[in-house]
C-alpha cells in the first residue's frame, strides 16, 4: 500500500510540475518576442534584444527574462507595464526604442546629396573651361606692351619663311 501512495504521490507532484513549467515554446512566443525586442540583453556577450539566442538559447540573462515576461503576460500585465518593470529594476539602460521609422529614407537621401554634389562639381568644371577656352586663331589680341616685341620677333620670322 505505501509503494502504491508513493508511485501516486510522485505521478501528482510530476503531473503538477508539467503544468506549471513553461515550455520552450511558449518563452519563444511571438507576444514574448515583442515585448523581448523592447529589453536589452544584459549578459555582457552581446548587443542583442532578450531575443539573443547566444550559447544555443541559454543566455544567463534572456531566458530568465523570456520566462519573467510569459509570466507576466500570463498575469495579465500589459507590455507597457512589462517594460516598466525591467527598467525599474535594471535602469534605463535596458529599455531598447523602436527604430526609427524614417530610417527608409538615408540611402535615398544619401544618393540625392551624391547627385547633387556631382552635378555642382560638373557645372564647376563647365564654368572653369569656358574661361579657359582658346579663342580661334587670328580674332586673339594681346594688348600687353611687354609682350609686343614677342609677337614683333615672331612676325619677322614668319615673313623669312615666305
Amino acid at each position: 500500500m505505501t509503494k502504491r501512495r508513493f508511485q501516486l504521490a510522485a505521478l501528482l507532484i510530476l503531473t503538477a510540475g508539467m503544468a506549471f513549467a513553461q515550455s520552450e515554446a511558449q518563452i519563444e512566443s511571438d507576444e514574448v518576442k515583442r515585448v523581448g525586442s523592447h529589453i536589452n540583453c544584459q549578459c555582457g556577450g552581446c548587443k542583442d534584444d532578450a531575443n539573443c539566442m547566444m550559447s544555443g538559447g541559454q543566455c544567463h540573462f534572456c531566458k530568465p527574462a523570456r520566462t519573467k515576461i510569459f509570466t507576466m503576460q500570463q498575469s495579465g500585465s500589459d507590455d507597457a507595464a512589462i517594460i516598466a518593470t525591467f527598467v525599474k529594476e535594471y535602469g534605463d539602460k535596458i529599455f531598447r526604442p523602436d527604430p526609427s521609422s524614417s530610417f527608409w529614407l538615408v540611402p535615398y537621401l544619401s544618393f540625392a546629396a551624391g547627385g547633387l554634389l556631382l552635378v555642382l562639381i560638373l557645372m564647376k568644371m563647365r564654368s572653369g573651361a569656358r574661361k579657359h577656352a582658346l579663342s580661334p586663331a587670328g580674332a586673339a589680341t594681346i594688348d600687353d606692351p611687354s609682350l609686343a616685341r614677342y609677337r614683333d620677333a615672331i612676325e619677322k620670322d614668319l615673313a623669312k619663311l615666305d
